[in-house]
């Protein structure tokens, strides 16, 4: 086991870097949206248009791993989504709504680099340890969920006073984190490790694999999943702040709900390589589906610290166990199903995030609730096709 982990440690420590980064972004920029496009109903545009960041992300991924190495492609895109955060940082300092759409989708590019990542952890270990890869390349993503909100929340006040805004902090922290994430997978990756290795699934015809109904029902049950979280986690700190609380709150809210998502993906993922991926698919549907009634009967802190875990939890256990069975579909057809599948998860974001400002000032975070309650609702019954997949 030692040496399966060995074979992805750089992995797994440029996955924590970015992460602290990205999740220290994506806790101050519905608010960052707010302050400075002085429309409501742009809050949720920055990171929607950092999901199309992360769409052409996943594709410059492909061509570079292809070309040269997993590891170059992985790097560069950290790389950019450095220069992502340096954007976003100065779009701050002038007040400017234009350029902060622009810093958004350039670290949108450099997040595709950590949802590759576990991709890559799988692709490299032996069979009996993809999930269990996979699942470490998750779980290292707790460091962002723990220090990049409290990093936001700690400091805040105290780069207010320098920069003039209590926002700032996110992306000095998330400009940072890409840059660390990018440096580690080259130094710390050894020279005959398989991630300095080519890519060599090449893309099918987008007729063959649209016709595998099997791997179409994977994708959208990975999109669902991540639709609902998307909805609920972004309208969060606007709901906190409208009920008066400040932006330290936000941080440890998110921080629950973060660590929901990543805490027991290690645990998770060797469940899932002894008793297969359907067994938690339709446990992390069940989380999902209690987390929104919960936000939806009680949204006041303390039930919003419960249900935002829960929420967290409940993606975790489908992120896991769906993305294992994507990989595996990937590996048996030949056929880069990871990247057809976060790009259609992508789309569902973008929408998820585009639509945030008008939704919320039309039907409030209940309303926002109520749908992820009849979305994850349908999710949980249409999981019986499962049954029907052999893998």
């Amino acid at each position: 086991m030692l040496k399966e982990i060995k074979k992805i440690s750089s992995l797994l420590l440029s996955v924590g870097f970015s992460s602290i980064g990205f999740i220290a972004a994506i806790t101050v920029t519905v608010l960052a949206a707010r302050e400075v496009s002085n429309n409501p109903l742009f809050v949720g545009f920055p990171n929607a248009i950092g999901v199309g960041g992360a769409t052409l992300g996943t594709q410059l991924f492909y061509i570079l791993s292809k070309n040269y190495s997993r590891i170059y492609a992985l790097s560069a895109t950290f790389a950019i989504g450095a220069i992502g955060g340096v954007i976003l940082f100065t779009s701050l300092l002038i007040d400017s709504f234009a350029l902060l759409l622009v810093g958004a989708f350039v670290l949108g590019i450099g997040q595709s680099a950590t949802l590759q990542s576990r991709y890559a952890a799988s692709f490299v270990a032996s069979d009996k340890f993809k999930a269990t890869a996979l699942s470490l390349a998750v779980w290292f993503s707790v460091f962002g969920s723990i220090f990049g909100p409290r990093l936001v929340g700690e400091y805040s006040d105290y780069f207010a006073k320098i920069f003039a805004s209590d926002l700032i902090i996110g992306y000095i922290v998330a400009t940072l984190g890409m840059f660390f994430a990018s440096l580690s997978i080259i130094i710390f990756t050894s020279k005959n490790n398989p991630l300095r290795e080519k890519e060599t699934i090449e893309i099918q015809s987008s007729d063959n694999i649209s016709n595998n109904k099997d791997g179409t029902f994977l994708s959208v049950l990975l999109v669902l999943n991540h639709f609902t979280m998307v909805v609920i986690m972004s309208a969060t700190p606007l709901h906190i702040q409208d009920i008066g609380e400040t932006v330290k709150l936000v941080g440890v809210i998110i921080s629950y709900h973060t660590l929901g998502m990543f805490l027991f993906s290690p645990i998770l993922g060797n469940y899932v390589d002894k008793y297969g991926y359907k067994k938690f698919t339709y446990a992390g549907s069940s989380i999902l589906l209690l987390s929104c009634i919960i936000t939806f009967l009680n949204s006041e802190p303390f039930f919003l610290k419960i249900g935002l875990y829960l929420l967290g939890l409940g993606w975790n256990f489908n992120y896991v166990a769906i993305s294992s069975a994507i990989a595996k579909y990937s590996l048996k057809y030949s056929t880069p199903l990871n990247i057809k599948s976060d790009t259609y998860v992508f789309a569902g974001s973008f929408i998820a995030h585009t639509s945030l400002g008008i939704s919320y000032l039309l039907i409030g975070y209940s309303g926002l609730n109520l749908i992820g309650i009849l979305i994850s609702s349908y999710l949980l019954l249409s999981l019986r096709k499962l049954n029907k997949i052999n893998l």
